[in-house]
């Protein structure tokens, strides 16, 4: 399996990356993680977006699935099939779209696991706000998607190879709804977790800083999410 960071940045895009997309490819099968403002335009040096087999989007908050929109076009253009998008109940209401979008086959995320090709997925619902799920893909890949932390999300990430997991802000201010980076850290520790990748990065944080509170708890190598990283599970 073949994780590549698409776009890491939280809420809103920032200077040098897109919002929260992450391609995941076995097999030939390819699947996006979420498709944030700004996605399409990077997926395409590594995805043409006619090749996509699926798209899962964890929560209907634009930096998680606005260029769903981009997606329709450029498959559009070149008349592909339509594309099974699986998210949230109210994610077609969110993306406020009057007329149907031909381009898609939208599925509700199922309570149990779901199949794409050859990955199984497992939803976990989690706590945001607003109807949100983190997703774990077979055995070795955790992500996180925007959550306070929560017993579903440690549950979902027991025993996995790599937690993709947001920081999104400091212990010490905390943020409403989203894991800190040391909350990151301390998921890993007890998911045992073999590396953790750090992302949701807001562009007006001290990334370096949010690095050194997650490495402070986690007892795993941390690293940050950057645009075109990519790690072999």
């Amino acid at each position: 399996m073949l994780l590549t960071v698409v776009g890491c940045a939280g809420s809103v895009p920032g200077p040098d990356s897109a919002g929260s997309c992450y391609l995941v490819e076995q097999d030939g099968h390819a699947v996006l993680l979420d498709l944030g403002t700004g996605a399409a335009g990077p997926l395409q040096r590594h995805r043409d977006p006619a090749a996509l087999d699926a798209v899962l989007i964890s929560h209907a908050h634009a930096d998680h699935c606005a260029d769903l929109s981009s997606i329709a076009y450029l498959r559009h253009r070149v008349e592909a099939a339509p594309l099974d998008v699986y998210g949230p109940t109210n994610l077609r209401d969110e993306l406020n779209w009057r007329h149907p979008a031909p381009q898609f086959a939208f599925h509700e995320l199922p309570s149990g696991p779901l199949r794409s090709g050859p990955l199984e997925v497992t939803v976990a619902p989690v706590e945001h706000g607003i109807e949100a799920y983190a997703f774990r893909v077979g055995d070795a890949l955790c992500y996180s998607g925007d959550t306070a932390p929560c017993g579903a999300l440690d549950k979902l990430a027991q025993g996995c190879e790599v937690l993709l997991a947001e920081g999104a802000g400091f212990d010490d201010t905390g943020v409403p709804r989203h894991l800190t980076a040391g909350d990151a850290g301390r998921l890993a520790a007890r998911a045992g977790a073999r590396l953790l990748v750090l992302t949701h990065l807001r562009s007006w944080l001290d990334h370096g800083r949010l690095l050194d509170e997650a490495a402070r708890y986690a007892n795993c190598p941390v690293i940050l999410a950057q645009p075109g990283l990519r790690v072999r599970i």
